[in-house]
């Protein structure tokens, strides 16, 4: 028996190469069973990102897909090595019936946007959705075969195992201590925040104890807490600010815009525990395309259009000012602007040296 051809009005909007976004995803929820399987894969695919970034669209719009667009979908992305594409292959059951495949593939998508939620990282709306995937016996060992073979993960698909705790959890889990302890980098502050999640079990115990000393460790080396001590603020067990300024004001209040940025971070907390950077508008560009003319981070100059050299961290306030005079601003902000680990008057003399008037140490 032939397959009947799909509407030339479908069939049209299936092989357009960027077909119109709502017109597919209403397409794709409705499918007809006899739809061309290639066809539609195809315009399927458009909704999953060539990158890193969220599977959120192909999760939402594509759950009612035909089976025989599933299995054609799961064949384009057979080499896809993407965890999330990772963990969608082994989620589905392509060995039973078409029925058992469509169930499987929307319990798969649906995992896949328990996994991509905006809700805050210790909220209960995010801890029932990962304890929902810990609960599912094929996502989480999905879960657990996507860590193993992944050097790069999210942190809800580590949360899961964290939630679970038993050994094959662990298992894939540790992997990823070792390497960020070695590493000493972010990956290290990311591992950390799964104790709001995890079990409490002492193997799990263990594994933070011991991520916990080398975070300490590294935290006490920061030149961070180095700059501390250089502007007179003693021996703090942590060190931060964040400070946010604009110069080049065009407009009036009620919408105001700035031709030129400035943004200071400074944090014993972070693996980079500098990152210090200016922009400007292109003179012949558009308000809002700003252009990076100063980016200096911990270790060392990135970009310097200014020409001002590389900074010291102390002369930090003597470099914003120099760029300042080359941009022909000011720049503006007041003490709420900047945001710190400091109180009371050491707040207020961090205001004071980030605006020049007190040196260091003073």
């Amino acid at each position: 028996m032939s397959r009947r051809r799909a509407p030339e009005d479908l069939s049209a909007l299936l092989g357009e190469p960027k077909p119109d976004w709502e017109r597919l995803t209403q397409a794709l929820k409705k499918l007809p069973e006899d739809v061309d399987p290639a066809l539609a894969a195809g315009a399927a695919l458009h909704l999953l990102p060539e990158d890193r970034s969220s599977l959120w669209a192909f999760g939402r719009h594509c759950q009612q897909l035909p089976a025989p667009v599933i299995r054609a979908v799961l064949e384009r992305l057979a080499d896809d090595l993407r965890p999330g594409v990772f963990f969608l292959r082994e989620s589905v059951d392509l060995e039973g019936s078409d029925e058992a495949l469509r169930e499987s593939w929307r319990m798969a998508l649906q995992g896949l946007l328990d996994l991509d939620v905006t809700y805050g990282w210790g909220s209960r709306q995010r801890k029932a959705k990962l304890q929902g995937l810990a609960a599912n016996p094929v996502l989480l060992q999905s879960l657990q075969t996507v860590v193993v073979a992944s050097e790069e993960v999210s942190r809800d698909m580590l949360a899961v195992l964290t939630i679970d705790a038993s050994e094959a959890s662990l298992d894939a889990l540790i992997p990823h201590v070792e390497r960020a302890v070695q590493r000493q980098g972010w990956e290290l502050d990311r591992l950390e925040d799964l104790r709001t999640h995890a079990r409490s079990t002492p193997a799990l115990e263990a594994l933070f104890e011991r991520m916990e000393a080398v975070l300490q460790a590294r935290r006490a080396r920061s030149p961070a807490l180095e700059l501390a001590r250089a502007l007179g603020f003693g021996e703090p067990g942590v060190f931060w600010f964040k400070l946010y300024a604009t110069g080049g004001e065009e407009g009036d209040e009620r919408s105001m815009t700035y031709r030129h940025h400035c943004h200071l971070s400074v944090d014993s907390r972070a693996p980079d525990w500098l990152s210090f950077s200016m922009s400007s508008w292109d003179s012949d560009g558009e308000p809002g395309g700003n252009v990076p003319v100063y980016d200096l981070d911990g270790t060392g100059l990135q970009n310097d259009t200014l020409g001002l050299g590389a900074c010291e961290p102390t002369r930090i306030p003597e470099w914003m000012a120099r760029a300042a005079e080359r941009l022909r601003t000011e720049w503006h902000f007041e003490q709420r602007a900047v945001m710190t680990s400091l109180r009371g008057r050491q707040r207020t003399r961090l205001f004071g040296w980030l605006t020049g008037r007190n040196p260091p140490g003073k």
